[in-house]
């Protein structure tokens, strides 16, 4: 009896127990399915992504697409700023995008994930990529980033983009309309001519040449004397400045200041005022890539009339002829950098967005929309909507606003797509006027300018001091160089620059980058 009472008392145990449990199961079983059908997120920096947030359309269908929600870190005015602050602080995301010249930073401060045990689960960036990854790993095989706008890009970019309605007044329509370059001397002249017939617009001075801080306008001062990155002399990189030819821009740049003939803001003018100049009338002509004027144009043509465009001509620098220029520095690598930092959670969402969207299906989603509603195949080929194209035309940013096509542009591969359409619909498709001109004028200007990027000296070093202290003399003298009250003192002053380049000691850094250049013609192989 007290045996049969025992079991009676463990069995009633036993049941209390499982009475106690069974709930307890189920409620955990339940959190799970929850956390299984959560969707997973992920926080991007792009430095391009200027006011936008992922909310539009296509970047509604690029999360339906990966099942991964995706945040957009706040936009920033000072984007420059925001990737140094993110640096020093390590307060970045799970990703980030920014130019290619700023990864290295990330890379030597050990805050980027290799991606390289991870390629197995990344099968559409080694198909798309395929080579380029090669250029992109370090010496010990290491992937620490993945490049945008990557592959050849044989269109041309940088110019003296001259305003074609004023020029046929200077030179006649049949001189504005060839390919034919102007030389400097004839450039001169040509502000100058301006200057005289034009000294006002709107009863403010006209500005024959004017500049803007934010925009490139280095890449075609130089590319007018045939100079690059760097002044390479039998197989060795030294600053630029120890060019010769860049002695004759600085005097040329000096002389058209001097003159009146150089917008004496040229060192301060931010994004909007030079918009508001353009819109005056002010401005005969600028040195940037074309596609820089885009939010500008069709302002200026709808106040002076359909012939008030810019656009792109060559300007051949003293003693340089035609063949010799090199207005057109595009990297194989790209212009931005995307990486997965160190502070990832979620390492699988992140490689199934990047995976996705380095696919052709992915890049033709960015950059062609939905199929169905902004574009077609017809008779076998990608037809893009008619309007969506028209608008991209004329008005490309109002285009990506309205469509929220090429609004997000992340691991971009150039050129065309297995169907043998173009990725890049807005501009490759059916190219502008200013485009095409472009690709005529400056046809044997291209060069690759991924061989001189990221060659600085490595952080933590006495050589990577000194080329930063190296770059603030230059940054410093520069405007002074272009202001100098007369040809002597711009001389005075660029020999002053280059003795105290020397003290600080240049020389030290320029053996360096030139053993980091050696070093990347070795792995690369020179084109």
């Amino acid at each position: 009896m007290r045996k049969f009472t025992k079991i009676l008392f463990l069995v009633a145990v036993a049941f209390f127990l499982t009475g106690c449990v069974g709930p307890q199961k189920t409620e955990d079983t339940e959190q799970s399915k929850e956390r299984e059908t959560e969707i997973p997120e992920i926080t991007v920096f792009d430095v391009n992504s200027g006011e936008y947030q992922f909310d539009d359309r296509i970047a509604r269908e690029i999360m339906k697409q990966t099942g991964v929600k995706i945040n957009i870190m706040d936009p920033t005015d000072d984007v420059t700023e925001k990737v140094s602050l993110m640096l020093a602080y390590q307060d970045y995301p799970d990703m980030i995008l920014v130019n290619i010249s700023n990864i290295q930073k990330y890379v030597e401060a050990g805050y980027l994930v290799d991606l390289e045990p991870y390629m197995e689960q990344l099968p559409n960036v080694k198909s798309m990529y395929g080579d380029v990854l090669n250029r992109l790993r370090t010496e010990d095989g290491k992937l620490y980033y993945l490049s945008n706008w990557y592959g050849a890009d044989e269109d041309a970019s940088s110019a003296f983009q001259i305003r074609y309605d004023y020029l046929c007044e200077l030179v006649g329509k049949e001189r504005a309309d060839s390919n034919e370059p102007f030389t400097q001397d004839e450039f001169l002249e040509l502000l100058r001519r301006f200057q005289k017939k034009h000294p006002e617009s709107e009863g403010k001075t006209s500005l024959p040449l004017a500049l803007c801080t934010s925009l490139n306008y280095n890449t075609p001062l130089r590319g007018m004397y045939g100079m690059k990155y760097y002044y390479e002399n039998n197989g060795k990189l030294y600053h630029l400045t120890r060019d010769a030819k860049y002695r004759e821009l600085i005097l040329f740049m000096n002389q058209l200041y001097r003159e009146g003939l150089l917008d004496k803001e040229w060192i301060v003018t931010q994004r909007t005022l030079f918009s508001k100049k353009l819109t005056e009338g002010r401005v005969f002509a600028t040195a940037c890539a074309y596609w820089d004027l885009d939010e500008d144009r069709n302002q200026v043509k709808e106040k002076w009339g359909e012939n008030a465009d810019y656009y792109p001509y060559k300007v051949l620098g003293k003693g340089i002829s035609a063949d010799e220029t090199t207005y057109n520095g595009r990297s194989t690598l790209g212009w931005d950098a995307i990486a997965v930092t160190d502070h990832c959670k979620n390492m699988d969402a992140v490689l199934k967005v990047i995976d996705f969207l380095a696919s052709e299906e992915g890049q033709y989603l960015m950059l062609w929309g939905i199929e169905g509603e902004d574009w077609n195949y017809v008779d076998g080929k990608r037809t893009p909507d008619a309007a969506i194209l028209a608008e991209a035309l004329s008005d490309i940013n109002q285009a990506k606003k309205n469509t929220g096509i090429r609004r997000w542009s992340w691991f971009i591969k150039n050129g065309l797509g297995s169907d043998g359409s173009p990725y890049d619909m807005m501009t490759k498709y059916e190219i502008s006027k200013e485009a095409k001109l472009g690709n005529e004028r400056f046809r044997t200007d291209r060069w690759d300018t991924s061989f001189y990027t990221n060659l600085d000296p490595a952080s933590g070093t006495e050589e990577a001091l000194i080329w930063k202290n190296v770059q603030e003399i230059y940054q410093k003298a520069y405007p002074r160089l272009i202001d100098a009250s007369s040809e002597e003192e711009c001389l005075r002053l660029y020999d002053k620059m280059i003795a105290d380049m020397e003290v600080e000691g240049l020389s030290k850094a320029e053996k360096v980058i030139t053993e980091n250049y050696e070093k990347r013609i070795r792995l690369w192989g020179k084109e």
